[in-house]
């Protein structure tokens, strides 16, 4: 059992809401109506306080598109109904997001739109590709393939992901334990060698004056390095989403040695597998170009893609249309002219997205290779400079006893 929180008409118009204990949105729904009242919104009622707050992206992860998507194939495919598939999906999806894009999906449904509506109201929490293939699947009437083929997407597009996420955890560890252990030994174990040698007189090289220095800021003003960290991510992500920032910094991600690569071969993987699903879906070119756009994450893709669209307006062939787009590998112009010519382009696409998967994987893998020493000779720096800088005078003290 669960509280649900409720907006309802009364015989006379008027409107009252409170919060009831039920089983599910639909449960609630039948004890409102069964009382003669007109159900305007039922939703769960998540409690006041700041646990409760909605913090990060309001999108759902692909893991919970990939359940709700199988799960509504399943259900639609065994005959019931969308409301109960719904209302049974409420009470399979765990976190709170799905649970609030559901129940709305349900609810607007409930109140008399249509299945596209209602998933295109939800616009801010999923992605244009599933909104167009469900209204795709409406339409012709074959929405549980619909939402089977949107699962086996989501499923690749996960795998992708999780590649790249697993590709990247070495280098990660490696990045955050030189910078904790730099911090340790400036923190912990330089201000009390630095008191030793104070005590003991002395000469103090350059290099010892500097660490020290260093040190005592960092344990006696450690918030002024918060205030300018912070102050250099938030500048950093405001440039990031800024219109000309978004340019360069798209642009330097295609062209950075090895990194470069790697975003090249994800982006045409991802380029391939989206259209062909798009295109499988029944949906246009045109359509299925502009929502591939807009799933890249480059914004230099994007307008190039958006110009490749007016091109295919104009009566450009796809292959033709992207042809100038050097930033993709020149196999995807020469597959899209095949699959064209043969009638065939949704599945000569989705080989293509599998050859670049592989592409990108080995391209990820030789990034992360490349990106090892660098951060194991970084971390010897750090280190080896704060630990000689204390050492050189210690050593020379301990000369000049002998």
């Amino acid at each position: 059992m669960a509280n649900f929180r409720y907006q309802v008409l009364d015989n006379a118009g008027k409107q009252s809401s409170g919060v009831l204990d039920a089983q599910s949105i639909a449960d609630a729904s039948r004890r409102l109506k069964a009382e003669g009242k007109y159900v305007l919104k039922v939703e769960l009622d998540k409690g006041p306080g700041l646990l409760n707050m909605e913090v990060g992206s309001k999108r759902l992860n692909t893991k919970e598109l990939v359940l709700i998507s199988r799960q509504l194939s399943s259900l639609l495919s065994a005959g019931i109904t969308i409301i109960r598939s719904l209302d049974m999906l409420y009470q399979q999806v765990e976190t709170k997001k799905s649970k609030k894009c559901v129940g709305e999906i349900y609810e607007a449904i409930q109140s008399g739109k249509t299945l596209s509506d209602a998933f295109r109201d939800q616009k801010e929490v999923l992605p244009s590709i599933m909104i167009s293939m469900v209204a795709a699947g409406e339409e012709s009437g074959r929405l549980d393939e619909i939402m089977a083929r949107l699962a086996d997407h989501f499923m690749k597009e996960s795998k992708l992901k999780n590649k790249v996420s697993a590709a990247m955890v070495y280098p990660k560890i490696l990045f955050f334990l030189t910078i904790g252990i730099t911090v340790g030994l400036m923190t912990f174990l330089v201000p009390g060698i630095a008191q030793t040698i104070n005590e003991l007189g002395g000469e103090l090289p350059g290099l010892t004056k500097f660490i020290m220095g260093v040190s005592d800021s960092l344990v006696h003003y450690w918030y002024v390095y918060v205030i300018v960290i912070g102050s250099a991510v938030y500048g950093f992500q405001t440039w990031k989403n800024s219109e000309k920032g978004s340019m360069q910094w798209a642009h330097l991600m295609l062209t950075m040695p090895i990194v470069g690569k790697a975003t090249k071969m994800t982006a045409a993987a991802r380029f391939c597998r989206t259209v062909s699903t798009l295109l499988k879906s029944g949906i246009s070119v045109l359509s299925s170009i502009e929502i591939t756009a807009a799933s890249l994450d480059n914004k230099i893709l994007e307008k190039k893609l958006g110009e490749a669209r007016l091109e295919i307006r104009k009566g450009t062939s796809l292959s033709k249309s992207i042809k100038g787009i050097t930033e993709f590998p020149p196999m995807i112009y020469a597959m899209t002219a095949i699959g064209e010519e043969s009638g065939t382009l949704d599945s000569i696409l989705e080989k293509a997205a599998d050859f670049f998967e592989d592409e990108a994987d080995a391209a990820t893998t030789k990034m992360t290779t490349a990106l090892e020493p660098i951060m194991l000779i970084v971390m010897a720096i750090l280190v080896g400079l704060t630990v000689g800088g204390i050492a050189m005078p210690i050593f020379t003290m301990a000369g000049n006893i002998m």
